[in-house]
Formats: C-alpha cells, structure tokens, sequence
C-alpha cells in the first residue's frame, strides 16, 4: 500500500489531497502524533497565527487599493507603509499566509488564469486601509471602496511541490525503515523513536526557527562554547528531563569535534527524548527540540 501511494505521489497519479487523505491510514498503523497533526493542518487548513506555518507559506504579496474618481476613472495604487507604523504591521501589509487547506491551494492553482492572480481584501481591511490615504484621495474629489492582494502562481506551485516532498520523503523512509509497515509494525519504544525521527526530520527539518518556542535564534560558532548552561536550560522549557539534558551536555563536551560521532549520538538521543515529549502530549514542542539539535549538529 506504502508503495503504491509512493508511486501515485511520485508520478503525480493522484492530488496531493488525495494522498495526504491516504496518508492517514499509515498514520493510524504507527499512532505518531506529531505526523497526525501534520495531516490534519494540512488537509483542515493553519490557524493564522500557527508558528509552525511552513515558510514556504509566507509568501510575499502587495496590497493595492483602487481609488474612484468622477467620470468612471479609477487609479489603482499600492500600500506602502514607513517605519513608524512597526516591523509587526509592515509584515501583515507586506506578506500574505497561505494557511488554506491543501485541497483548497489546489483549487486556487486551477483558476490562475496567469503567472499572478488578485485575492479581494476584506471591506473593514480595505476601510482601515483607506483611512491612511482619506485626506489626498478625497481631495481629488475620490473615494476608495476596494482594494486586492496581488498573489504569485508560482508561491502556490511551491506549496504544492515542497508539501509533495515532504511527504514522499516521509513515506519513503518509513518504507525503507520497515518495509511491511502495515502488516507487521509493532510499536516498540525502538520503533516509536525510529518514527518520531524520521517524521520530525522531514517536516520540519532545520526549517523552523529556535525562537519559535525557545526564543532565541543561536547563531553556531563554537559547539563547545555557544551551548553554555543557560542555552541548554532552554530544553528543560521545552519540556526534556533534565537528566536528559545533562546526558545531552556531555555528548557535547565529549564528541564536540568530531562532527559524524556528535551528530550519530545527538539524533540517537534526539529520539528517545521525543518520544518521552510525546508521551506527555508536548506535541509543540517538538519542532524546537529538534531544532535545536539540528543546529548543534549542522
């Protein structure tokens, strides 16, 4: 069944939606949590404020605002906002999530008629907006009633095609791992983090930053000198026994020059711990934790 899902993924034989949808009934053989939430926000749809939205759904989009003037003439312009309104408000004005569900970023793609496409914005959006512009536009004699988002197909071909391999890697390497997973899995503690490393691995990867959960990006220098006392107690935030993070430190400090040795050793460790994370339902967590070992080992 793996197999015939890998092929009909790879050779485009069916909608992505369609095998996300497949895809669950692996996920109910293994019972992995982290790849079951995975599924679901992709097939239901992102909260807008989800912080682990793929950033391949940020996209980077304007928005114009049509001005109407007498005679029919309209003027079409775009929003630019300066420093003053705040980094947080610029980025809402300037990019655009793209949190529907796969199967409505699919639909989306058929009606693009051209390489961009224009998503109407809300009438209070456009009333907010037009209230920045209200004193030279009404001198004009105008007014402003509508206003678009001006989307690119290709950040919606990306969705679909980064989406796509994700979860062909997944399926792959759960294949490869246990090559009669449907009919003899057994979920041993051994399996249950050989599968927590591989979904965790092909979601989220190094793509997420730290600060998501344990809020500071750490730029890697020194192993042995940047992960201090105070960046490993970050673990212990997230949820890890701190007599795994001690276990952790010595890795560290025992293999930090030898980079194949420190990253076999961090992912073996990595494993167990996610396991235990997910054991307690620390299911969000888990993109931080792993973030952090990928880039104490990268």
């Amino acid at each position: 069944m793996i197999k015939q899902l890998i092929t009909d993924i790879a050779f485009d034989n069916i909608k992505l939606s369609q095998a996300i949808t497949r895809a669950k009934l692996v996920e109910n053989k293994i019972k992995n949590e982290t790849f079951k939430k995975w599924l679901n926000k992709e097939l239901e749809g992102y909260e807008y404020d989800d912080p682990y939205l793929p950033s391949y759904r940020k996209i980077w989009s304007v928005i114009n605002l049509i001005a109407e003037f007498g005679f029919g003439r309209h003027e079409r312009f775009p929003v630019l906002l300066n420093e003053s309104f705040g980094q947080k408000t610029i980025d809402a004005i300037n990019f655009h999530k793209i949190i529907e569900p796969i199967a409505i970023v699919e639909k989306e793609l058929d009606i693009f008629k051209d390489s961009k496409g224009y998503l109407n914005i809300p009438p209070h959006q456009v009333e907010l907006l037009a209230n920045l512009f209200e004193d030279q536009i009404s001198d004009q004699g105008g007014v402003i009633r509508q206003g678009d988002r001006e989307v690119g197909k290709i950040h919606y071909e990306n969705v679909i095609e980064q989406t796509k391999q994700k979860l062909l890697d997944i399926l792959m390497n759960l294949e490869t791992e246990f090559p009669n997973l449907l009919n003899d899995y057994i979920m041993t503690k051994e399996n249950n983090e050989k599968v927590e490393n591989i979904i965790t691995n092909n979601i989220y990867g190094s793509n997420n930053p730290l600060n998501i959960a344990a809020g500071k990006h750490i730029e890697q220098e020194n192993i042995q000198n940047i992960y201090a006392n105070q960046d490993f107690s970050k673990l212990e935030e997230l949820g890890v026994d701190k007599k795994e993070v001690e276990i952790l430190k010595q890795i560290v400090q025992t293999h930090g020059k030898d980079k194949a040795t420190l990253k076999g050793k961090s992912m073996k460790w990595l494993g167990g711990v996610l396991a235990s994370v997910a054991g307690r339902g620390l299911y969000d967590n888990i993109p931080a934790i792993t973030n952090f070992i990928h880039t104490l080992t990268n």
